[in-house]
């Protein structure tokens, strides 16, 4: 069939190039979570005497955060450390006792048996002793359990008690947020993991912040996947120089990745026409007797990457594809090929 007559149809094209010249960008959504998220509770239970916090407030590893009532325990410490001057005054007798016996069993006017027990009857006030310090300790101890701390720096997120009420052990009053260490979470689809894995470089885009890109990492990739989405947990770390991130923040990651196939051929996503039997072909501008044709190629793609896609089988790379005007072409047509600016590479997963 001769075209000779008709008029040229306008098409738009771009390079096809190897894959292993190029870097895919990735786009996909995630959001800011802390590395670290405690629901604190007392150690002890008891009256909530103060809440020295309140949510919003930023504290540090170690700050006192809430105190209970000690009156009662502090009472309980004052018992405790009048047996010990009592313990203490009696061992001191015991001692001196001991030594006296002990003169006076070495030039024999006393039996060696009343000996040994005044030496038992020391050994046992020196371990009543003993006994009282270490339950003076821990009465400090159930003391200081009286005491909430914060086991890490970050900002109290919420609060769930006040002064007056009574706590129980175990029940959550404060909830701590580190915010100096954060995550970008991302969800990968299970086909793009190892994608994900191989990623080049990498930004973070908060929505709150749209017109600053954060450099980024690929942190961990968590290796159980959810059951209903069938993704995999993927973490990124972000510089933020500015603090500006706190979790909950939602944005974009922008992921480049280097395909791990060389032999792969990269086009856009236009340039490909696809049939419902699945086949798929891509139009290629060549030159024959002096005019410029097309020719249609049959090729097989890999996974899409968003606007670009990878040609696993039938392109060698540097081929015309016509990517605008590719609608109703046929084997053979001449054409009129204008360059387009190749798009540059995005994705969303």
């Amino acid at each position: 069939m001769s075209f000779a007559d008709d008029p040229a149809v306008v098409v738009e094209t771009v390079t096809a190039v190897r894959s292993d010249s190029v870097l895919s960008e990735w786009q996909m959504t995630g959001t800011v979570v802390s590395k670290r998220n405690a629901k604190l509770s007392s150690r002890s239970e008891g009256l909530v005497e103060k809440v020295l916090v309140d949510a919003g407030s930023r504290v540090e590893k170690g700050e006192a955060l809430l105190t209970l009532d000690t009156r009662l325990a502090e009472i309980e410490l004052d018992l405790i450390r009048a047996d010990i001057e009592t313990a203490k005054v009696q061992l001191e007798d015991a001692e001196r006792e001991r030594e006296e016996v002990r003169k006076l069993t070495s030039s024999g006017a006393f039996a060696k048996s009343e000996a040994a027990s005044r030496e038992t009857a020391a050994r046992i006030s020196a371990a009543e002793v003993k006994a009282l310090e270490i339950r003076e300790k821990q009465q400090l101890e159930r003391i200081e359990r009286h005491r909430l701390v914060a086991p890490f720096s970050g900002t109290i997120a919420r609060k769930t008690t006040e002064a007056g009420e009574w706590v129980e052990t175990g029940t959550p009053v404060l909830e701590l947020i580190e915010t100096d260490s954060l995550w970008f979470d991302l969800q990968v689809a299970q086909e793009s993991l190892a994608a994900v894995q191989a990623v080049e470089s990498a930004d973070v885009q908060l929505d709150a912040f749209p017109s600053e890109n954060l450099k980024a990492k690929v942190d961990v990739v968590v290796p159980v996947k959810d059951p209903v989405s069938r993704t995999f947990l993927t973490r990124l770390t972000f510089d933020d120089p500015e603090q500006r991130a706190s979790p909950g923040m939602s944005g974009t990651a922008i992921l480049r990745v280097r395909p791990a196939k060389s032999t792969s051929v990269s086009i856009p996503r236009d340039a490909v026409m696809r049939y419902p039997d699945g086949s798929a072909k891509v139009w290629v501008v060549t030159k024959e007797d002096g005019q410029t044709i097309v020719q249609s190629i049959s090729v097989t793609t890999a996974s899409g990457l968003g606007e670009t896609v990878e040609i696993q089988d039938g392109m060698r790379g540097g081929e015309q594809v016509v990517v605008r005007g590719n609608e109703g072409l046929t084997d053979g047509e001449t054409v009129e090929a204008r360059k387009q600016k190749p798009k540059s590479s995005s994705a969303s997963l």
